[in-house]
């Protein structure tokens, strides 16, 4: 579920859909989203996950809504390396209606190409935490309706961490981790201390890292790249590959592997990683020696990214309504989502459930790594997941070291204004 491990580069999505979602969001041509479903026996749902082997349990989430309401579930699904181009182009041309379920990168795209219905009259957000309720608008609107929401945060190895003599309890500040990463490499070269996502695909990683140095990114419409904080993380990330405590080109599926077969101490990771790792490890002890580490930071307690699987509506009806509110706010229907797809829930009500806080991982991850995280700053862009590439590039160059961390950061400055300005 995470959206990180699917072998799908965001590089291609873009390419195949951008150009058709950039061209409808320019033509001004608005699509009718309020329309309801006229048979008012059944609902349309679209997601990604009904076209995998493992749709089984969502199918059931479902269920449990059919069999209360009498009211049909017709499952829609686009494979995930086409889903955001076939949401606008179906949409545009009146073939999809009811609710969808997305990465919350492609919600600015689908709120500008003018396909998405408000729902902000139906999230009650004293349901929701607050750092949950940050989430889900755009340009002011609340297009989303929360479904599962996270963060990615820094897995830890406990165990061989130990075994090289850190203690990562103590581990607090930027300076303890990279202290903590050069005793890993003394003790065992064959280890590599850390592995965030470093493949030009997947460098959001080193935005959370920018926060910790006291960079904002964007600040109120600004880009503000190039400032002290995001120019010391980027210098403090090329000095990590230039010691090899991290490595260069690695995308999420390398990091879970590399850390199941205990090769890396700390990697990068939604909380699914407990789901993940474990099956592809030798260790039978594995899930119980991995925990949370609190986002080091120069000051204070670091942030981290918020990972969001929401729902949103191409049509609004009372249907449609009732499906989103049963699979958002209803107990039993995130206890399936969690317990049988490992999605962590998203109301007050669930996260403070025995079914949940029983869960030493995940409770303990919703404490540390959730309760301290933001929302992407480049989520409110027209194209999020366009702005998001045109960072990822320039971070790249610099890293690489092709151009110095402060050309990378005008030139990834630069473009994201454009980008900003261009709608």
């Amino acid at each position: 579920m995470s959206g990180q491990g699917r072998g799908v580069s965001r590089r291609s999505l873009l390419a195949a859909g951008l150009g058709a979602i950039g061209a409808a969001a320019l033509g001004g041509c608005a699509t009718r989203v309020d329309a309801a479903i006229a048979d008012d026996t059944a609902v349309n749902f679209t997601s990604w996950i009904f076209g995998l082997s493992s749709s089984a349990h969502l199918v059931e989430a479902v269920a449990g809504y059919e069999q209360r309401t009498g009211v049909e579930v017709r499952r829609r699904t686009y494979p995930y390396d086409q889903y955001l181009n076939q949401l606008v182009l179906k949409t545009r041309g009146g073939h999809s209606t009811g609710l969808v379920h997305i990465d919350e990168e492609w919600m600015s795209t689908l709120a500008t190409a003018g396909v998405l219905a408000d729902l902000g009259d139906l999230v009650d957000e004293q349901r929701y935490p607050e750092h949950v309720c940050a989430s889900g608008r755009y340009r002011g609107v609340r297009y989303a309706m929360p479904w599962t929401q996270s963060a990615i945060g820094i897995v830890a190895n406990t165990g061989l961490a130990t075994e090289v003599g850190v203690d990562v309890d103590r581990i607090r500040t930027v300076d303890d981790f990279t202290t903590a990463l050069r005793a890993i490499k003394r003790a065992d070269p064959s280890l590599i201390p850390y592995l965030p996502c470093t493949n030009v695909v997947q460098l959001k990683d080193i935005i959370p890292w920018m926060w910790s140095f006291g960079a904002t990114v964007v600040d109120g419409g600004v880009i503000t790249l190039g400032d002290a904080g995001s120019l010391a993380a980027l210098e403090y990330w090329k000095m990590l590959l230039d010691e090899e405590l991290i490595q260069a080109g690695v995308v999420r599926d390398d990091a879970r592997t590399l850390f199941a077969q205990q090769r890396a101490v700390f990697y990068d990771d939604a909380p699914q990683s407990i789901k993940v790792v474990p099956p592809q490890s030798s260790d039978p002890d594995i899930a119980a020696k991995m925990r949370p580490l609190p986002r080091p930071s120069v000051a204070g307690t670091g942030r981290n990214l918020v990972w969001s699987q929401p729902l949103v509506a191409l049509s609004r009806g009372h249907r449609v309504d009732e499906l989103l509110t049963y699979l958002s706010a209803d107990e039993q229907a995130q206890r399936i989502a969690f317990e049988k797809m490992g999605q962590p829930p998203t109301t007050t009500t669930s996260l403070t459930s025995p079914w949940f806080t029983g869960n030493r991982f995940h409770a303990e991850w919703n404490r540390i790594v959730a309760a301290a995280s933001a929302t992407n700053p480049f989520w409110a862009f027209p194209r999020a997941s366009a702005a998001q590439l045109q960072f990822d590039e320039s971070i790249e160059r610099g890293l690489r070291g092709s151009v110095s961390a402060a050309q990378a950061l005008r030139e990834a400055k630069d473009g994201l204004q454009e980008q900003l300005t261009s709608l």
